[in-house]
């Protein structure tokens, strides 16, 4: 009978965080951006209004460690991302990563599906911080390299997921190569960042309220910034899925031994360095 009460009990406090999260969304789509665009630059808008949504998705993390759901500080994640714009790119295991990656990250713009920009609920607030559609069809991609490209102009940094969707379970899916063209066009370095979450949980096609029995952790570790090499997306996609591979596979083993993880940024460098010098 106790563990009955704390399955329902953890389903209403998750149902309790999602309806936290549409809720503010709406009070900041409709009158909380609005007011600070009126206040504010063409320029400057945008900025403001994804700064001002950070710091609400730091209280929604802050209400999922304290109902005990799931730990992740973002005030406590260290990440360096160049002092210039930037194509940040990350796997994505669990349906809050991009609350995560920008509550830690204020100023990046990401693409999101089409069926969010067109959600009365938080359409109005991705439009208003200026972030990127996906589109649909044969020139949605084309969209939204251009976007991407215009956003990296003016000095923002792009968040985009190469799998295209949440990741599997405990692993890496295929990598698109638009990051990657991206990156290359603009002529910036890439990111990438690996999310993991221990025990899995909102993962794909799995309902939101199957919450593990324990507190989820949500951890995000930076890898090797590089800059890809002309003419060659493609080769930069594998190489990098590889690398997420190995390191994913080498954080399990470390749990699982009871070692101290450890991202080797400097082995990734060196791998990069060489390939680059082929």
């Amino acid at each position: 009978m106790r563990w009955m009460v704390q399955i329902v009990r953890r389903g209403l406090l998750t149902g309790g965080a999602f309806l936290l999260f549409f809720s503010v969304g709406m009070v900041l789509s409709y009158v909380v951006l609005p007011l600070v665009q009126l206040v504010s630059s063409r320029q400057g808008g945008p900025r403001r209004c994804r700064r001002i949504v950070a710091r609400t998705w730091v209280a929604f993390h802050g209400y999922m460690r304290a109902c005990g759901l799931l730990h992740y500080d973002p005030r406590e994640t260290r990440l360096a991302l160049p002092a210039t714009s930037a194509v940040v790119v990350a796997n994505h295991p669990t349906l809050v990563d991009v609350t995560a990656l920008v509550s830690a990250c204020p100023d990046l713009v990401f693409v999101a599906k089409r069926e969010l920009f067109r959600s009365p609920l938080v359409g109005p607030l991705l439009r208003r911080c200026n972030h990127i559609e996906s589109g649909a069809g044969i020139l949605a991609g084309a969209a939204v390299v251009e976007a991407a490209l215009e956003r990296l102009r003016h000095g923002c940094s792009v968040l985009l997921f190469p799998e295209g969707t949440r990741s599997p379970k405990d692993a890496i899916g295929p990598f698109f190569p638009g990051a990657f063209e991206i990156a290359e066009r603009a002529g910036v370095p890439i990111v990438p960042l690996l999310i993991e979450c221990d025990p899995p949980a909102l993962m794909r096609g799995q309902p939101w309220h199957e919450i593990p029995d324990r507190t989820v952790r949500l951890t995000i570790t930076q890898l090797a910034t590089f800059v890809p090499p002309r003419g060659a997306p493609a080769r930069a996609r594998d190489l990098l899925r590889a690398m997420y591979v190995d390191v994913l596979a080498d954080h399990r083993r470390s749990r699982s031994d009871g070692r101290s993880r450890c991202a080797d940024v400097e082995h990734q460098e060196a791998a990069w360095n060489s390939w680059n010098l082929n």
